[in-house]
């Protein structure tokens, strides 16, 4: 009876020991990722919120670039593996806030420049820089130094469901154009590596 006891005793510290350790979070694994392309989508901010159009007329004083710069999972240092059904139940259940991955970019934007490919005002023929005349919409702040801002690194379990995972920016005109109601929009990003992602707006006569 005792031998049995101790036999039991014995194979019941593994299972406690492992039941202890799924209660504490584990260091997530370091992974990363980096920005990949570009997107440009135009805003009509003339309702509740601003929505995007592929109308070609919007009003001058509701006009807004919508960025989408997609990032891509790049290989990491080496994938959590549970050879346990025991142990994924018992870690998914006591600790629901682990996160698997911690994902850090291995570029930045350095900036975001604006360009008008038509005459806009007096100041600003075609081809000439008018990003001081845009606000970025989520902070109403200089793109600049909403670029300055960004964060990169981010815990997960699931890259490719989150929301983060592709950096959206809102970008509201704040000065109109003088010179002709057409016009058009080119945007470069320019990344920490070096690389300049260029995109262009469709044209759109603004009332």
């Amino acid at each position: 009876m005792r031998k049995r006891f101790v036999i039991s005793f014995l194979l019941l510290v593994p299972i406690v020991s492992v039941f202890n350790s799924c209660l504490e979070c584990k260091p997530p694994t370091p992974a990363s990722y980096s920005h990949n392309t570009l997107l440009l989508k135009n805003l009509d901010n003339s309702g509740a919120s601003a929505v995007e159009t592929e109308n070609l007329q919007i009003n001058k004083n509701a006009y807004g670039i919508r960025l989408y710069i997609i990032t891509e999972k790049r290989t990491f240092a080496c994938e959590k593996q549970t050879n346990s059904f025991f142990i994924q139940s018992a870690y998914a259940t006591s600790v629901p806030d682990c996160y698997d991955y911690i994902y850090s970019a291995i570029d930045s934007i350095v900036s975001i420049k604006i360009f008008t490919l038509n005459d806009f005002d007096n100041q600003h023929s075609e081809n000439s820089d008018i990003t001081d005349y845009f606000r970025v919409a989520q902070a109403y702040s200089s793109i600049e130094e909403y670029a300055k801002n960004i964060n990169y690194t981010h815990e997960c379990n699931d890259f490719e469901t989150l929301p983060w995972k592709d950096i959206r920016i809102d970008l509201f005109l704040m000065t109109t154009p003088t010179t002709t109601n057409n016009q058009q929009f080119k945007i470069q990003v320019k990344l920490s590596d070096g690389r300049i992602l260029e995109q262009q707006t469709s044209e759109i006569e603004l009332l």
